[in-house]
């Protein structure tokens, strides 16, 4: 097997792909594609919206340090994405998007 290993070669490297978390489409789905703003984040664009708002002012979302957080929004929706898509939650076409 280790030969076999050895001599075998790749013809036709592939580039790594990139990973687009789509985040910058969330709004628009929100307005225009609810149902994919739902898939992706598992809550309607009114809950998140109402969240948003909720949470905003907390302190725990500000610093004083020369690297700035993320927007209140974009932390939420990685968070409402990271839970709703745990292990192998995700669909066939998440993982195609």
């Amino acid at each position: 097997l280790h030969d076999e290993v050895e001599m075998s070669c790749v013809l036709n490297a592939r580039p790594k792909l990139s990973r687009a978390p789509q985040l910058h489409l969330l709004p628009e789905w929100g307005m225009h594609a609810p149902d994919k703003f739902c898939r992706k984040l598992r809550v309607s664009p009114a809950v998140f919206d109402k969240l948003v708002e909720r949470i905003s002012p907390h302190a725990i979302f500000y610093n004083n340090s020369n690297n700035p957080q993320l927007p209140v929004p974009i932390q939420l929706a990685i968070f409402f994405n990271g839970v709703g898509h745990y292990g192998n939650a995700a669909t066939t076409q998440d993982l195609a998007e």
